[in-house]
């Protein structure tokens, strides 16, 4: 019997998705998160991909007009295997009936936003490889970024030998222009952390996505944790991190005022961050990507290159239909 036909989706609301998904894996997989940004997509789907009356796959995916978007409002997601067993067979049967399901909803284009290999490797390698295989053109293929806690959380001189000379030269000049780093607790830190980031995102012609508001109440779905690097009473950088699940801790947010550039701030607190957050059992600190549709920012890809950071790739696919 061929694979395919012992397949179907199944839709359901969000709590029947987190009976049926137990182990959502990321943050971003989270009904929580999805139902704060239902705003964004004039529709919200809850699937769950059925193998006979055995439910193998949960996705939570968006319609925007005529087109399917995974995730809709985050930097990345996929499906998650409800079973351990997964095989690649399985994965392909599965995209199959979630294309031929899109057909019957009138979608006509498909994009899958992966997160970087290293979030769930098996997994996510099986769904590049049926993506690929079943045209889905790359959209884009982005640069992303991580520490490896493992292997940085050591002492300074050690951690030095491992860094590039200008991440060693930066971490000095940190030291010794006389800084502390403080955790925010309070709304009013947060608020002055928020505000870094807007100065130095508007400084370098970044975008900032969230207005405050927005990023508190997404703060109140996840575990997080901000922190702001002060040069006595001035704050000069700030970062706002989420806690994804138990192995990874991503940087949402960072910013660095631009008059305080030459304190390099950031290169202080990125080793704090990795101690900080080693000690507590993660083993990644996801730094994000370091450009815009696939095209480097090669000023933000050498610094995370020069405090220890690892290239790694974050695919985007995309798909139009064909009806009939």
């Amino acid at each position: 019997m061929d694979e395919k036909t012992l397949w179907y989706v199944k839709r359901v609301n969000a709590e029947e998705y987190r009976d049926i998904v137990p182990d959502r894996r990321i943050f971003f997989n989270e009904p929580d998160f999805t139902e704060l940004n239902k705003d964004k997509v004039d529709e919200i789907y809850y699937l769950v991909f059925m193998r006979e009356n055995s439910a193998r796959f949960g996705l939570i995916t968006g319609r925007v007009g005529c087109e399917m978007r995974t995730p809709f409002s985050a930097p990345y997601s996929y499906p998650v295997a409800i079973i351990n067993e997964s095989k690649q067979e399985t994965i392909d049967a599965a995209l199959d009936v979630f294309e031929e399901y899109c057909i019957e909803e009138g979608i006509e284009s498909i994009r899958f936003i992966l997160p970087p290999l290293f979030y769930d490797e098996h997994q996510i390698s099986g769904w590049v490889s049926a993506l690929y295989r079943n045209d889905y053109r790359f959209d884009n293929v982005d640069l992303n970024y991580a520490l490896d806690l493992k292997k940085l959380n050591v002492d300074e001189e050690t951690y030095g030998q491992l860094i590039t000379q200008k991440g060693r030269k930066g971490l000095r000049r940190a030291r010794r222009a006389g800084l502390d780093i403080i955790k925010c607790k309070s709304e009013k830190e947060y608020l002055e952390a928020y505000r870094i980031v807007q100065i130095g995102h508007d400084a370098k012609g970044f975008p900032t996505h969230l207005t405050f508001e927005q990023l508190m109440s997404t703060l109140r779905l996840v575990g997080h944790d901000v922190f702001i690097v002060r040069k006595g009473d001035v704050g000069i950088v700030s970062e706002f991190l989420y806690r994804i699940n138990n192995r990874i801790v991503q940087g949402i947010y960072t910013g660095t005022h631009p008059d305080y550039m030459e304190c390099n701030g950031m290169n202080l607190l990125t080793y704090y961050t990795i101690g900080y957050y080693a000690e507590q059992g993660f083993e990644i600190l996801d730094k994000a990507t370091a450009g815009k549709d696939s095209i480097p920012n090669y000023g933000l890809c050498n610094f995370k290159e020069s405090v220890g950071c690892e290239r790694s790739l974050k695919y985007t696919f995309k798909k139009e239909l064909k009806k009939g």
